[in-house]
């Protein structure tokens, strides 16, 4: 009889932990190499760039309104002089034919690494951005030029703490075949988020007109600072990337929507890099196909709000992470300090992604000894990094620290007093912390998103796919010796905590949008081992078991697309009833044949001054009608030129017979509601 061979593990794609490069596997050892580097040249041209940054920088300030004659005259003669001491003290060929005739200070900087200098000129540049954005004449772009600098100049700088590796051979070869493929996929995610985005979803939400307001005021400049926080305690850095996307691609809804999609369309290739080297090519397309087409990221991918940005950063910073520690690479180091800095200019959700770094490096710390040995004294690399990537956004919470919590005093169970006046109710605190744990971890699969953002009627996943999550969520448990299993599990629970059991009125989807790829990687993950139990009870051949996989994504990528276009959208659920009302009415106030002047009969529910009219009507002016009129004389005539619209909601409708009163013989309009089949307003125009 034949002895059975021993099954392996169904833990781990054995083809794939052999060639993926994970942190799971063996340091590499660098190539070493004895003959000792020259970098005189490139510290000299380190030292031209300054040079040359100091002339530009007297230059703006001889510029600038008013000039600082005194500052700018000194910074041009300082310029001056470097440059004439550089052009005396540049090595000449007998030079280095002979060292021993070089300047002292040439042999310095043939020895000193470039890292140095470099590092020294991130710290000036960002002292210049404090600088910058403390003074209005020097706001916004030469601040934001200075601040990129110190971030460029940091990284270049960290690329000289390299030492050559052989470990880019232990990845998997790219092809032509499936560079193509990635680009047909991303091609699709575009085509999926941008097709018809000024019209999908139809209503526009009163947060995106806000913020297209800002970004507005950032064109006519009325806010010059990208270092503060405006409408709603958001950093105005997004502010000023909107008003870029209304600048190129148009000031209307399109032009604002555009840049999230764009956004969101990089994410789907950016998650394929991220994934490929941690578990191969087969995941990494499986799990990127997902999430080109996951209803709840292509949802947020067409709103024009910043909250699509989390998981594009997030991944970033997750994908210089693993890449720092698998090759040993202190520029990948820098570059996930730089992005967690650079992510706090943007939506709340982005903090987690610095807090999940942190967990990475402790539980290497406890599971891999020999990479955190590594890792260990260049962490002040990530940390630099991050500052410089925090930028002069620091000062202005620093200042006001406020404005950093300014959300989670509205939100938080604690802060808001919720949590008080809960318990003043008798409810028992281990009762609400399982209340809160249900609905925070139960958005994932079968708790409904509670908030007028999204409203699917559903969790965030499908039926299908939550029950893979079970599975996948499973694999990664029995895996949690390596940083790629347990990234996904720290991410999920990081967002249900701090993004769910935290806050009121959990679980709400903008929270969540952080947490799209980590879903979509698990969902995936547990496709592929199951299509590996299956195929080693049926003896599959490769080919039919990639067949099978590749089917199994198509079905969920299917259904999803079903979902939001032909399910979702028709719905009109997206806002509900109170922004499907001002989306319509701004629209008809567009359509007016002349100018009119808006009487809004709809406070307290709605105002004039919706960010959503705003935007949309911006040419329409118009009052709130504050208290409810009894007499027609109350009525104020319109401003010349102007014809009156009355607007009215159902509940102030009595109101309409007064105004007839006033302007009598007009026209009477009522519109339907398409989520709840009930009168949103109705229009008067008199003749």
């Amino acid at each position: 009889m034949k002895s059975a061979a021993p099954t392996p593990p169904i833990v781990e794609d054995e083809d794939v932990t052999a060639a993926n490069g994970s942190p799971s596997t063996e340091p590499i050892a660098a190539i070493s190499d004895s003959r000792p580097r020259s970098y005189a040249g490139a510290n000299l041209m380190v030292l031209l760039l300054a040079t040359l940054a100091l002339a530009w920088i007297g230059q703006t300030l001889l510029t600038i309104t008013p000039p600082n004659l005194l500052a700018g005259i000194a910074l041009l003669t300082l310029a001056g002089v470097a440059f004439v001491a550089l052009e005396a003290w540049m090595p000449q060929r007998t030079m280095a034919e002979d060292p021993g005739v070089a300047p002292r200070f040439v042999v310095l900087l043939d020895r000193l690494p470039p890292f140095y200098l470099l590092f020294f000129l991130a710290l000036v540049s960002s002292s210049i951005a404090f600088w910058c954005t403390a003074t209005p004449a020097l706001r916004p772009m030469p601040a934001l030029i200075a601040w990129l600098a110190s971030m460029g100049f940091f990284l270049i700088g960290t690329r000289y703490l390299e030492h050559p590796t052989d470990s880019h051979a232990q990845e998997e070869p790219w092809d032509r075949r499936e560079m193509l493929a990635i680009a047909a996929l991303t091609l699709l995610a575009l085509a999926l988020r941008l097709t018809f985005i000024d019209a999908i979803p139809q209503n526009f939400g009163g947060d995106e007109g806000e913020m297209g307001m800002e970004a507005r005021g950032v064109l006519e400049g009325r806010i010059t600072n990208p270092f503060v926080t405006g409408w709603l305690s958001h950093p105005t850095l997004w502010f000023f990337l909107q008003a870029l996307s209304l600048s190129t691609l148009g000031n209307n809804v399109f032009g604002l929507r555009a840049l999230s999609a764009l956004i969101g369309t990089a994410t789907v290739p950016l998650f394929y890099l991220f994934v490929r080297p941690l578990f191969g090519r087969g995941v990494a397309a499986g799990a990127a196909t997902l999430l080109a087409v996951f209803h709840f990221h292509i949802h947020f991918s067409r709103l024009g709000v910043n909250n699509i940005v989390d998981p594009f950063l997030a991944l970033s910073a997750f994908a210089a992470f693993f890449a720092a520690v698998r090759r040993s690479s202190s520029f990948a180091l820098g570059w996930t300090g730089v992005i967690c800095g650079v992510a706090q200019h943007f939506y709340m959700g982005s903090r987690l992604t610095p807090v999940v770094i942190a967990v990475l490096v402790a539980h290497l710390a406890i599971a891999d000894r020999r990479r955190f040995r590594w890792l260990a004294p260049r962490l002040p690399l990530m940390v630099a990094g991050f500052l410089l990537g925090f930028g002069p956004l620091i000062a202005h919470f620093i200042a006001d620290p406020s404005a950093f919590t300014a959300r989670l005093a509205m939100v938080g169970v604690v802060q808001s007093g919720w949590l008080e006046q809960k318990l003043a109710e008798g409810v028992p605190l281990t009762q609400i912390i399982i209340d809160q744990a249900r609905q925070s971890f139960g958005a994932y699969t079968f708790v409904p998103d509670r908030s007028a953002w999204y409203d699917p009627n559903i969790a965030l996943l499908d039926s299908v796919s939550a029950v893979l999550l079970v599975p996948g969520v499973a694999l990664a448990l029995v895996n949690w010796r390596r940083s790629e299993w347990v990234l996904p599990i720290v991410w999920l629970t990081g967002a249900a905590i701090l993004g769910g059991m935290l806050l009121v009125n959990t679980p709400e989807s903008p929270r969540y949008v952080t947490t799209a790829p980590a879903l979509c990687l698990l969902v995936m993950l547990a496709l592929q081992h199951i299509a590996n139990l299956a195929d080693r009870a049926f003896r599959w051949t490769d080919h039919r078991r990639a067949f099978i996989i590749v089917v199994l994504v198509a079905l969920l990528a299917g259904w999803n697309l079903n979902f939001y276009f032909r399910d979702y959208i028709p719905r009109r659920a997206y806002g509900w009833t109170n922004t499907e009302i001002v989306t319509k009415l701004a629209h008809y106030a567009n359509a007016q044949p002349a100018p009119v002047y808006v009487y809004m009969f709809t406070p307290p529910r709605i105002f004039f001054g919706n960010g959503t009219i705003r935007f949309l009507a911006a040419g329409i002016k118009g009052i709130d009608v504050l208290d409810p009129v009894t007499d027609p004389a109350q009525i104020m005539p319109p401003p010349d030129g102007r014809r009156p619209l009355f607007i009215f909601l159902p509940e102030r409708e009595a109101e309409l017979t007064i105004v007839q009163q006033r302007f009598p013989g007009g026209t009477v309009e009522r519109f339907q509601g398409e989520w709840e089949p009930v009168v949103l307003f109705i229009a008067y125009t008199p003749p």
